[in-house]
C-alpha cells in the first residue's frame, strides 16, 4: 500500500511539473504582432514605419521624429490611442494667411 501511494505521488508530481513547465513555455514563446503605419505630411522623417500592435498614437509620431513646427493635431484627439490595424496618417500643415505689403503703391 505504501509504495502505491509514493508511485501515485511521483506520477502526480511529474504531472504537476509538466503542467507547470507547459505554461511558463508558452507564456514567453508569444510572438509579437507588428502594424504597418505611413506616416505623411508635418513630421520630421516621413515614410512606412513598423510599430507593435496596440502603439499609442503619441508613440508612432515619437518614432517618426515628432511634428515639425508648421504642423498641427486637431483638439480633442486622444494620444494614447491604441493603433490596431494598418493605417496611413496624414499630420496637416498650419495654414498661413500672407499678407502683402501694399503701402508703395
Amino acid at each position: 500500500m505504501k509504495e502505491k501511494i509514493i508511485c501515485l505521488s511521483f506520477i502526480l508530481l511529474v504531472f504537476l511539473f509538466g503542467i507547470i513547465i507547459n505554461a511558463f513555455y508558452n507564456n514567453n514563446t508569444k510572438t509579437k504582432k507588428y502594424i504597418k503605419v505611413t506616416m505623411k505630411g508635418a513630421v520630421r522623417h516621413s515614410g512606412v514605419y513598423f510599430c507593435e500592435y496596440g502603439s499609442s498614437f503619441a508613440k508612432i509620431i515619437e518614432t517618426a521624429g515628432g511634428i515639425t513646427q508648421r504642423g498641427y493635431l486637431p483638439e480633442g484627439l486622444d494620444y494614447n490611442m491604441p493603433i490596431t490595424n494598418d493605417i496611413i496618417i496624414n499630420i496637416p500643415t498650419k495654414y498661413y494667411s500672407i499678407k502683402k505689403n501694399t503701402e508703395g503703391r
